[in-house]
């Protein structure tokens, strides 16, 4: 029902757009009839290619198949590219309306600034498609605490997350120049908080020879996230889904990350140590919660515990007011939504309205939470304004 649900709201959504652009912006042209039948046709054709996406086979999901990503990475382009253009349009035409009923303003200026609003962020998009989604970007944090042994203090670590490799298959050489600038950092460890494909073992052919690249002094440690477990394909069977889960976690092993599910293990250095733990995913519904942080840390704790957990919520419902002194949580899975604006004088994006802890750097007295945007993208192929990131985080004793 939800499938059939979320089609009828993409096809009230293209028509709505086109009806209303129309009405605003071409039913005063020479060739109205003409306009009117394009605007028509092509939202007929969009709503036709959703349609077909989603109802190929709705027994099997069949849209979200590996096959099918190239297809429904096209439809959601679509939708960006053009359809959210004339939205903005048509929504500064009514902001302006009131400015042009006031006679500050005469319609045909008005209509120019609203297309050419929108024409802007029709560029933004290509560009964000077709080039900020592979510009990696190295931001720095220093994580000062009392919790830190000296023998940490100048630990250098780097954090990737949310690769979903299904997405750029054909975009290899971006992530070879990934891998190439964590090595170039030279750190300590490297960590990777959750969400290695999009559902399908079969998205990790051909990575294991540039992923197993990466190097640091003391390995490169993995959790999973919501999408690994295969929780969004209807499979034919249960064995299905549990082969496939198991060929997730044996490439961790192929690309000699070491995979943290509920466990912990140490990070030593000469008489110090602390505790790095990593839980299996855990989010609020509809996100699966299959971590268990009380499981993944020893039964004795006397040692700091650095912590990895792909989820932000996770830390406001369970970490940050947990006994243990997990002095640093390290996470990802907002993406950012791939769309907002990441600078040192604002942060802003709209996935703020569901997530309070999105990006960044947040602080509970002595507890850390970093949320890293991820280095893949999901749903829509492109960044707008949120680059792929690369964590490199500094410890420093306190």
């Amino acid at each position: 029902m939800r499938l059939y649900a979320g089609l009828f709201s993409i096809a009230i959504f293209i028509f709505l757009i086109d009806i209303i652009f129309f009405l605003f912006f071409l039913r005063r042209t020479k060739n109205k009839k003409l306009w009117l039948g394009i605007s028509l046709g092509l939202g007929v054709l969009y709503s036709s290619f959703w349609l077909w996406l989603f109802l190929t086979s709705p027994e099997s999901y069949s849209y979200l198949q590996e096959d099918n990503y190239p297809l429904f990475f096209l439809a959601t382009s679509i939708m960006i590219i053009l359809y959210i253009p004339r939205l903005i349009a048509i929504i500064f035409r009514l902001i302006l309306f009131p400015v042009q009923i006031a006679h500050l303003l005469n319609r045909k200026k008005a209509h120019i600034i609203s297309l050419s609003l929108a024409a802007v962020f029709f560029i933004i998009s290509l560009f964000g498609i077709f080039v900020i989604r592979f510009q990696f970007r190295v931001i720095e944090q220093t994580i000062e605490s009392q919790h830190i042994p000296q023998s940490f203090d100048g630990y250098r670590i780097a954090q990737i997350s949310d690769l979903h490799l299904g997405t750029s298959d054909r975009f290899k050489q971006s992530f070879n120049k990934m891998v190439e600038r964590i090595n170039e950092l030279d750190v300590d460890v490297v960590f990777f908080t959750g969400d290695i494909v999009n559902n399908f073992a079969t998205e990790l052919d051909g990575w294991q020879p540039i992923l197993n690249k990466i190097k640091s002094s003391d390995g490169t440690f993995a959790i999973l996230g919501n999408h690994d477990y295969g929780d969004y394909v209807k499979w034919e069977s249960s064995n299905d889904k549990q082969q496939n889960f198991r060929d997730v976690i044996a490439f961790f092993d192929d690309i000699n990350w070491k995979l943290l599910k509920n466990e912990y293990t140490y990070l030593t250095r000469r008489k110090d140590s602390i505790i790095l733990s990593g839980v299996e995913n855990w989010g609020h519904p509809p996100f699966p919660q299959y971590g268990d942080l009380n499981k993944s840390l020893p039964d004795t704790i006397n040692k700091p515990v650095l912590l990895l957990s792909h989820d932000p919520s996770h830390w406001d419902a369970e970490v940050k007011n947990h006994e243990a002194p997990i002095f640093l949580t390290l996470a990802g899975h907002t993406h950012g939504f791939q769309f907002g604006i990441r600078s040192e004088a604002f942060n802003w994006s709209p996935v703020k309205l569901r997530y309070d802890k999105w990006g960044g750097l947040y602080q509970q007295k002595d507890k850390y939470l970093y949320v890293n945007v991820g280095a893949g993208t999901i749903g829509f192929p492109g960044r707008i304004g949120m680059r792929p990131e690369i964590t490199l985080i500094t410890l420093k004793s306190k």
